[in-house]
């Protein structure tokens, strides 16, 4: 590759953190989750990540299991029951065509809904509007979008994380240790955690995470790279993130999963690699090995105006707004309700409305209009 894809694929890598600082920081927090095993499961899923889709395929929290352990409704041991139950089952999910078979029955439009309801979903939920300075954020955003026209591109994340860490981040004091670095201890719940994570977590995960993680993630993977002899399928996605939640849970790993708008997020810096997720993992797995419980504090210094401004540039991408504009009024009927039910009632229930709201419409132009 050229210096300017290597600056691209570096930069890159950081794209997605509007997504992933916010919970991963929660969850350390409020939920007591040990950091180094959180960071170490990320960074070794990041890396096979790399290493088997060769494309910016994102590593994420999943969100319904990260929001349930930041509002303390399940402890870090029922994190990891659930990582485990999971596992498990997209393993199983694999092995058939279910996901594959309910992608065919939704359609496009209920798609495209669901991206515009993820989008929006996700700045309501994790951006708290009362702890930033809006003109800072909308100077922030300014600057950012100004230098995607630029020769800046490339290193416009990079320039925007330390931008706005030496300018509003606190000061942090650290000390790296290459003699003692931290490592992962081993975590095996008892029988009482995974009655629980069924009981709570499982269910409201595994709905998004087919819609989210397999389903939405796969069509756009091949929205964007189309020409690849081994395109991304839903099948794919449930193999890798199941092996990597089975596997890593024990160590202290949160549920993670492939996001779509991680996706949107990575592919918008110019990311079309793999080499940005290995520098993602690769960063984690340095964090979290020389800086140990200390990480936190790294996190934390971030400042929430930065994460706005990439959370937002990851939104419009997902969404695609410009889209929206072009589609038939039905559509946009369709797309309407979707981002309303998601937005009070779980993007579950959107997929379901909207799936009604499409076989509604089409089969009242093909009675009346026919």
């Amino acid at each position: 590759m050229t210096a300017r894809k290597w600056l691209t694929e570096i930069s890159a890598a950081y794209a997605d953190l509007g997504t992933f600082l916010p919970l991963t920081l929660g969850l350390v927090v409020l939920a007591g989750v040990d950091p180094v095993g959180l960071l170490f499961g990320f960074g070794l899923f990041a890396l096979a990540t790399a290493f088997i889709y060769r494309r910016p395929i994102p590593i994420q929290p999943m969100k319904a299991t990260a929001a349930m352990g930041v509002a303390g409704v399940i402890g870090p041991d029922v994190l990891i029951a659930t990582g485990i139950l999971l596992g498990l089952t997209l393993i199983l999910l694999s092995q058939t065509d279910l996901s594959g078979r309910l992608k065919r029955l939704i359609p496009r439009t209920v798609l495209h809904g669901m991206r515009v309801a993820l989008a929006l979903t996700l700045l309501l939920s994790i951006i708290d509007l009362n702890s930033v300075s809006i003109p800072v954020t909308a100077a922030l955003l300014l600057s950012f979008l100004v230098m995607q026209l630029s020769g800046l591109r490339p290193i416009s994340c990079l320039i925007l994380l330390s931008a706005g860490w030496v300018l509003l981040g606190e000061t942090i004091s650290l000390s790296a240790s290459l003699q003692s670095m931290s490592l992962p201890t081993l975590a095996i719940p008892e029988a009482t955690a995974f009655v629980a994570a069924m009981e709570t977590a499982f269910l409201p995960q595994l709905a998004l995470t087919l819609t989210n993680a397999l389903i939405l993630t796969a069509v756009i993977a091949q929205d964007y790279f189309p020409d690849d002899r081994k395109p991304v399928t839903e099948k794919r996605l449930a193999l890798s993130s199941g092996l990597a939640n089975l596997l890593l849970a024990p160590i202290g790993a949160i549920p993670m999963c492939h996001g779509a708008g991680g996706l949107s997020a990575h592919r918008a810096m110019g990311s079309a690699t793999g080499w940005s997720i290995a520098i993602f993992g690769a960063t984690c797995l340095a964090l979290a090995a020389m800086f140990g419980s200390q990480v936190t504090a790294i996190i934390a210094a971030v400042p929430a105006e930065v994460i706005l401004v990439l959370l937002l540039f990851a939104s419009w991408h997902l969404a695609d707004p410009l889209q929206i504009v072009r589609v038939k009024p039905s559509c946009k009927l369709i797309i309407a309700g979707m981002v309303m039910v998601g937005l009070t009632a779980g993007l579950m229930t959107a997929l379901v409305v909207g799936v009604i709201l499409e076989w509604s419409i089409t089969r009242y132009y093909r009675t009346y209009q026919g």
